[in-house]
């Protein structure tokens, strides 16, 4: 018989009810942004069910272009744990019973407070204010890497998730919430925030090329044990947040990776592993060319005429165990190199063993849908003048997808991300890698497909005029070797990369230098002529193409998306929530 008192068998009877949750969201969008447009609470034991319905315009376009471009929604889930470690121990409200210290002196380590991270909404307008348009400063940090306003991309992020309209103080640092304050000065939790950038950190940023900030999406930090503390409206407008990319930065996808796009900053993870030998000073064996002068110069080109070959003999040994070491290592670090830096990826190159998503301390990818751009054209027959017809366009995307989620034993956030990624063509100057193959060495050879990655050359890309741009030996980065024998890139040649850029997703030259001369993030740079934001999408791409530009105003979205979110999930609440 079992004891009566140890009260297992005491639980709550929870009630067990079917919820519809499903509402129509419409908004608009510029190419490359990454939008959350739709956010839903998580509680443990809930059972969802997402049927997307999603159709898409465009502004009108100047053609009928044979441009091509794709549109995402894809659905994230994101415990609130990752996003601050004390967070399950708030929510089941154990106080007394913290799980993460605090401090190494023991009577430090109190009981939390039950508060969440928060910031008020004249915090987030005395953020703003510090990055507005209109701020002048010496490193011009009140725009991103493009170019844009940081403010005005905050404001829109803050609108998407629901916090409210903060536009009136991202516009100017005159717009003051002395001057011009809300309604009401809300505290508002940051989970929404820190989930987004938690989802780009985890699986839209490549991390070969740009550097986690945990800052950006953790906040373990907060002790939780004083209610003030856990406001952060001073630490946002201290000397230390503004001028870095954080929590509150709308972020962009990446280009779809090819040849140009999907390269690596490096040959493999760290340097090159090597066996060190102890020479003293003294030459290792190897050839040198000694002029007639008697000086020798080492790795020169040379003619045979009047040129004597020297051996100079050195001595130095390593052992086989040294050079197998070495091997194993160069091994591992072109493994580790082959995926993304997260426990997760890792686990499985190193170990081959599936890492579960409870220990991968990463947000989980639920699904998404894809749908694709059509431009149809548009015929103005009303003849002027010149007598022609005018072709003009209009573009539709139509998609839709399901996806089902059980949230087991976790809170969090289930988010939905939109973004629309142009698939370019590329009017550069290209060089043909078939033609710059001069020596018997620069073709195939099979004994050498597996000795290690290859540079990519910046003048494969593109060769202009050294005027424009001197490409000299730069190099984008490292790909599989023989690249060119394995894969191909879109373009576009003849007038398509003169006068009728319009009709194509043109990708030009000065697209690459302006892209290679982009505000870089000294705190994320490889230290390599190409660093992260060469591989964002700029939304300015499609300008040709639209009638309207992008710039810093939501009015001049190039897409307008209305989507229909037929929800349903099932959880322990009850349908009225009285008593009988």
């Amino acid at each position: 018989m079992a004891n009566i008192m140890s009260l297992k068998s005491l639980r709550n009877k929870t009630s067990r009810n079917g919820f519809d949750l499903s509402s129509k969201r419409n908004f608009t969008a510029k190419p490359g942004e990454l939008l959350p447009v739709k956010c839903w609470e998580v509680l443990p034991g809930d059972k969802w069910s997402i049927d997307l319905k999603s159709f898409t315009r465009t502004q009108p376009l100047n053609t009928a272009a044979f441009a091509r471009m794709r549109e995402y929604y894809d659905f994230y889930f994101v415990p609130y744990n990752l996003l601050w470690n004390k967070a399950n121990t708030v929510l089941t409200q154990m106080y007394d019973n913290p799980q993460h210290a605090t401090s190494y002196i023991p009577s430090a380590n109190q009981a939390l407070a039950g508060v969440m991270p928060n910031v008020t909404c004249k915090g987030i307008a005395d953020y703003l204010n510090l990055v507005a348009p209109d701020v002048t400063t010496t490193n011009s940090y009140e725009k991103n890497y493009f170019g844009y306003s940081r403010s005005l991309g905050t404001a829109k992020l803050l609108e998407y998730l629901g916090y409210g309209n903060f536009y009136t103080y991202a516009t100017s640092k005159n717009n003051t919430w002395t001057k011009s304050p809300l309604s009401s000065n809300l505290q508002l939790n940051i989970y929404g925030v820190l989930a987004y950038q938690k989802i780009y950190a985890d699986h839209i940023r490549d991390s070969q090329w740009e550097k986690v900030s945990p800052s950006c999406f953790n906040v373990d930090y907060l002790s939780g044990t004083v209610d003030s503390a856990m406001t952060i409206d001073s630490m946002i407008t201290g000397q230390g947040f503004a001028p870095f990319y954080n929590m509150f930065d709308l972020r962009y996808c990446n280009w779809q990776k090819d040849l140009f796009h999907g390269v690596l900053p490096r040959q493999q993870y760290g340097d090159t592993a090597a066996v060190n030998v102890n020479l003293s000073n003294v030459l290792s064996a190897q050839y040198m060319v000694q002029t007639p002068d008697g000086d020798p110069v080492g790795g020169s080109p040379f003619s045979s005429t009047g040129v004597n070959l020297q051996t100079v003999n050195g001595s130095g040994t390593f052992t086989v165990l040294a050079l197998r070491q070495a091997e194993f290592l160069q091994k591992w670090k072109e493994i580790t190199q082959s995926g993304n830096k997260d426990y997760k990826d890792q686990i499985e190159k190193h170990w081959n063993v599936s890492v579960g998503e409870a220990y991968s301390e990463m947000s989980l990818y639920l699904g998404g849908t894809t749908a694709s751009l059509d431009i149809n054209e548009v015929v103005n027959n009303n003849i002027t003048g010149s007598n022609a017809a005018d072709i003009a366009g209009k573009g539709v995307v139509v998609g839709n997808g399901r996806i089902s989620f059980d949230a087991g034993e976790r809170y969090g956030l289930i988010m939905c991300i939109y973004h629309s990624l142009p698939l370019l063509d590329y009017t550069t100057d290209l060089v043909n890698p078939a033609f710059t193959k001069i020596n018997s060495t620069d073709f195939a050879i099979p004994e050498f497909d597996r000795v290690g990655m290859e540079s990519v050359p910046l003048v494969s890309l593109m060769n202009p005029l050294q005027s424009s741009y001197n490409v000299g030996s730069s190099i984008l980065g490292y790909a599989p070797r023989y690249i060119s024998y394995k894969t191909d890139v879109d373009s576009s040649v003849g007038a398509f990369k003169t006068t009728l850029k319009s009709w194509v997703m043109s990708y030009d030259n000065q697209s690459v230098i302006n892209q290679l001369n982009y505000q870089d993030d000294p705190n994320n740079s490889p230290g390599t002529l190409v660093n992260y934001t060469n591989f964002k999408v700029n939304p300015n791409c499609v300008d040709p193409l639209f009638a309207v530009a992008a710039s810093n105003s939501i009015d001049t979205d190039q897409f307008l998306c209305s989507s229909f979110f037929d929800v349903k999930v099932v959880r322990n609440l009850d349908t009225d929530g009285l008593p009988y």
